[in-house]
């Protein structure tokens, strides 16, 4: 039987997971923020913009630090919006296509250090809503677990503003409950069910990443002293075009080298 990767990337986890006090923290802006959204006229309908609140309230700290205008370091033009400009620092919140902000975090870099949160949701459950009669079901929660490989992926397209002194990248894994229309076709109306919102519950950890020793957090006890992508794949349970980048992104900072190949494919180990 195929071992599963979960424990050795739990056991990666560990040294991570947040604080009692940490969690309490993250709970109370969770129920401000959801009372807040409530009184606007509901949460969102996209989760990706629940959790963009909570977590713009959460590292800002104070609503004063919140979307603030930082002006470019040339002192011409309006500069760009960012999401928490503290004093020791930017923080801006983006669940995918960091591509999109290669022009603002350059423009922001050359007057702060610059933190990109990506928000993984880690474990989720999940509610049926039925939109005939409003009653929704009791919550399942689903068994696979996310890590947050995937923010290789979007490191890789950042180019050559990655990796870059000021530019650090948190990770933060969050236990989130989503809602599901059954607005979908089939017996059960959940195939092609739309997606009506989800709600983070819990912050269970984070995972600074600021030098190339910290990426270590992406390599498993499991995997041998040298790998393939494939290897890589399933030691950390993701699919192999995932994995093909992470060990590109790894390999261009320093964390992997090249040691050889392997039929058609490359040989890797730790540096």
């Amino acid at each position: 039987m195929k071992e599963s990767p979960k424990q050795p990337l739990l056991n990666l986890l560990a040294p991570h997971l947040c604080t009692e006090d940490r969690a309490a923290e993250f709970v109370e802006v969770c129920d401000r923020t959801e009372s807040e959204l409530t009184a606007a006229g509901g949460i969102g309908t996209l989760s990706e913009k629940t959790i963009h609140s909570v977590l713009k309230h959460f590292y800002a700290g104070a609503p004063e630090y919140e979307e603030r205008r930082v002006l470019l370091s040339s002192g011409r033009g309006k500069g760009f919006v960012a999401d928490v400009a503290r004093p020791d620092g930017i923080f801006e919140i983006q669940t995918r296509h960091f591509y999109l902000l290669k022009k603002k975090l350059a423009a922001f870099l050359a007057v702060a250090p610059v933190t990109v949160v990506y928000p993984v949701v880690h474990r989720k459950t999940l509610r049926w809503i039925d939109p005939q009669d409003g009653t929704v079901s009791p919550p399942r929660r689903t068994g696979k677990l996310n890590f947050g490989h995937r923010v290789l992926e979007e490191l890789y397209g950042l180019g050559g503003l990655f990796p870059h002194e000021g530019l650090s990248v948190k990770l933060a894994l969050l236990d989130v409950e989503e809602y599901k229309l059954l607005d979908g076709y089939g017996p059960d109306r959940k195939i092609r069910a739309s997606r009506n919102d989800g709600f983070p519950q819990a912050l269970v950890a984070e995972i600074d990443l600021r030098t190339p020793a910290d990426y270590a957090y992406f390599l498993p006890e499991t995997l041998p002293a040298e790998f393939t992508s494939a290897d890589y794949a399933a030691a950390c349970g993701i699919p192999r075009s995932c994995a093909q980048t992470c060990v590109r992104v790894l390999s261009g900072i320093g964390v992997l080298t090249r040691a050889g190949a392997c039929g058609r494919s490359f040989l890797y180990r730790r540096a």
